[in-house]
C-alpha cells in the first residue's frame, strides 16, 4: 500500500460531503456517487453535530470508501473518524493541534491541515500533517468573512511546503485546472461536489 504521503498526492479531486449543504439528500447515498465517479477522497463535515449523530453516517461512508478503495477522513473530529474505521481527520485553523490530534489518531492516520493565510501557513509548517488545503481560492458563501486569495496564494504556499497541496473554495469546471497549474496536487470541492462530473470532465 502507499504510504499516506503518496495517497494524499494522488488525490486530484476531493470532495467535502457538506452535512448543510445535502439538504435532505443522504450523505452515504451521496458518497456512493461521488466514489462511483472516480473521486478517491471524501471527508465528512458536520459541523456541531454530537458524535452519537455524526458516527452512524460516518461507518456507512467509510463502509464505501473500502469498497471503492478510497479514503475517507472526518472534519475536526478524531473519535468519530476512530470509531468509524475511517482513514484519517481534517483539522481546520483554531480545532485541536496537530500534535493532539496524531495522540488521538496514532501515526498510521491520515491528517490535514487548512489554512486562510500567509501567517497561518508559517504556523502550521512545524506541524505534523500529512496534506494542506489552502484557500480560499476564488470566492465562496461557504468562507463569507475571508477574501478570495487567487491563483497566486496557491503558488505561495506551493513555495513555502512540500507537503501535498489541495486548492480550496469556490472551484468549478471552469477554474479547476488552473489551480493545478499553480501548483496544487489537487482540488477539494464542497459545493463544487454536486457538478463532479463537469469538473472530472474538465480537468481530463
Amino acid at each position: 500500500m502507499n504510504s499516506k504521503k503518496d495517497r494524499a498526492s494522488n488525490w486530484k479531486v476531493y470532495s467535502i460531503i457538506d452535512k448543510s449543504l445535502l439538504g435532505a439528500k443522504d450523505p452515504a447515498g451521496f458518497a456512493r456517487t461521488i466514489f462511483k465517479n472516480g473521486v478517491n477522497a471524501v471527508q465528512f463535515r458536520h459541523k456541531n453535530a454530537p458524535s452519537y449523530k455524526m458516527l452512524p453516517e460516518a461507518r456507512k461512508i467509510a463502509r464505501l470508501a473500502r469498497e471503492f478503495c478510497a479514503d475517507f477522513l472526518v472534519n475536526d473530529r478524531p473519535d468519530v473518524a476512530l470509531a468509524s474505521g475511517a482513514s484519517g481527520v481534517h483539522s481546520g485553523y483554531g480545532d485541536l493541534g496537530c500534535s493532539v490530534i496524531k495522540k488521538i489518531l496514532g501515526k498510521r492516520m491520515i491528517l490535514g491541515k487548512t489554512v486562510h493565510t500567509h501567517r497561518e501557513m508559517k504556523r502550521a509548517k512545524s506541524e505534523d500533517f500529512d496534506y494542506l488545503s489552502a484557500g480560499p481560492i476564488f470566492r465562496t458563501p461557504l468562507k463569507r468573512r475571508l477574501p478570495e486569495k487567487g491563483i497566486r496564494f496557491i503558488k505561495k504556499m506551493r513555495c513555502l511546503s512540500r507537503k501535498p497541496l489541495l486548492g480550496i473554495g469556490g472551484i468549478n469546471e471552469k477554474n479547476a485546472c488552473r489551480v493545478l497549474a499553480a501548483g496544487a496536487d489537487g482540488v477539494c470541492l464542497a459545493r463544487g461536489s454536486f457538478m463532479i462530473k463537469k469538473i472530472l470532465k474538465a480537468m481530463k
